[in-house]
């Protein structure tokens, strides 16, 4: 009964409870997904349409939850109450309550409170004595008003937050956009964003690398075949990515290495709003909003005849260019701090960065952007023991020579001469053998006795 309910009222309910400031979440009796609201879309991580029809034990194995609440009240049969760890590293104060029928459980209803941010607070506070630096670091990050933080962006340099503002007005329009900018400058998470903050968040969006698609399989992809349609064609047919995303948004990556002739095609898209799949005879209408991104310049690339003019035109209706990590100095300590934070959880860590291997992260011109950034963090973070990121670990892990820094200031926070040396005898070591390759030709290098480099390698646990 409250199933059906639940389906045959769905929008109704969805308005209502969407003018919650409380996620609720609620599955059935074997704990599949039936429903939740934008707060719990929120909270979770996941798009609504990732997550509905799921069994809650199938988001445990994916990692999007842990120790899920509704398993624990549909085992217990009661009301049950957790903090609950999410995979995109948040916390939340869940509620779960059983809704019974005839004896049996028909229903969980699940409320959710996001507390991350209260209790990262309090874990910081509670470690003061031991790390005042990072105490005041973190507490400062999150008190900020002027650094704008949606998801995974981030923007605390002046063109950083115009640009953020630009995408929050573009997301409220439902028109195409066009995103450019280096490879690395975070085009996907913009992407995210501009879905999550538009009329059809919770609608189906579908991404597809064009890059990442063979150029004899992309149409069929894209555009979906019919039966018989080639050699090999499922017997059924098959619906296309277009079809896939119909009324919600369709997010096209690296647009600039999609092949001429299926640009012809996606013009066609673009203009009378239908699809017709390969080997088919007739359209199918479509309502969806189109991203696309590409690092390529798509005007250079008119001129040389690999992409149509008359599309980029219909594309750069909303145009938004990227701008490059190197000229956003402001923004490189923000990242800095978050994807620490992120990489703690994430390895179970307590971490923190000292003031000069920050201000090395920002004098470094990062060819790679954010994801160059943020990948070196995490080698970072994973690569050196001891609970401060040092100037040096920096300097090592972005390919500084060691020559350039023998006459500078040593940092050495806390730790012994002992354990410098130690911290430095472990880089050489890896930098050997992933120069090298054999441990046999590193020995004959550092004119070190086989056995004596065979239980170093085993100390640092390099393979």
């Amino acid at each position: 009964m409250y199933k059906k309910f639940i389906k045959d009222n769905y929008n109704a309910l969805l308005d209502i409870l969407n003018c919650l400031k409380v996620g609720v979440y609620i599955t059935d009796g074997k704990g599949n997904t039936l429903f939740l609201n934008n707060e719990s879309c929120k909270t979770g991580g996941l798009t609504r349409g990732e997550v509905l029809g799921k069994n809650m034990k199938e988001l445990e194995e994916m990692g999007f939850i842990a120790d899920s609440i509704t398993l624990k009240t549909l085992e217990s049969g009661k009301e049950e109450e957790i903090i609950q760890s999410l995979g995109d590293g948040d916390q939340v104060y869940v509620t779960g309550t059983p809704l019974y029928r005839d004896g049996k459980i028909e229903l969980v209803i699940c409320t959710e409170r996001d507390i991350t941010e209260t209790l990262t607070l309090k874990e910081l506070l509670k470690e003061k004595d031991k790390d005042h630096v990072k105490i005041k670091e973190e507490i400062e990050y999150l008190k900020r008003q002027n650094i704008i933080m949606w998801g995974n962006m981030i923007a605390e340099d002046e063109e950083s937050k115009l640009l953020a503002e630009k995408a929050m007005r573009i997301a409220k329009l439902d028109a195409t956009v066009l995103l450019t900018g280096e490879s690395g400058t975070g085009k996907e998470v913009f992407a995210n964003f501009i879905y999550e903050n538009s009329k059809r968040v919770g609608k189906p969006f579908i991404k597809v690398n064009c890059a990442a698609i063979p150029e004899n399989l992309m149409e069929s992809e894209l555009f979906g075949y019919e039966s018989g349609a080639f050699t090999g064609a499922d017997k059924n047919g098959k619906m296309g990515l277009f079809e896939m995303a119909n009324n919600g948004t369709l997010f096209l990556d690296e647009i600039g290495e999609m092949p001429i002739h299926l640009q012809s095609k996606l013009l066609r898209v673009l203009q009378e709003r239908e699809i017709m799949r390969v080997g088919g005879s007739k359209t199918i209408p479509l309502d969806i909003r189109l991203i696309v991104a590409t690092n390529r310049d798509l005007k250079k690339a008119i001129e040389e005849g690999t992409f149509r003019g008359d599309l980029y035109y219909r594309l750069n209706i909303m145009p938004l260019e990227l701008l490059p990590l190197r000229g956003r100095k402001k923004d490189i300590k923000a990242l800095t701090l978050y994807f620490v934070r992120q990489f703690n959880q994430k390895y179970k860590l307590n971490k923190s960065i000292a003031k000069e291997a920050v201000e090395v992260l920002q004098r470094f011109q990062w060819p790679g952007n954010i994801r160059e950034l943020e990948n070196v963090i995490e080698r970072i973070m994973i690569s050196f023991d001891g609970d401060r990121i040092t100037k040096f670990q920096v300097e090592r892990a972005i390919g500084i020579p060691i020559e350039t820094t023998a006459t500078t200031e040593v940092v050495t926070g806390d730790k012994s001469m002992e354990e410098l040396l130690e911290e430095y005898e472990k880089y050489i070591l890896e930098s050997m053998m992933n120069k090298c390759k054999r441990a046999s030709d590193v020995a004959r290098a550092l004119k070190m006795n086989k056995s004596t480099l065979s239980r170093r390698l085993k100390k640092y646990h390099i393979e």
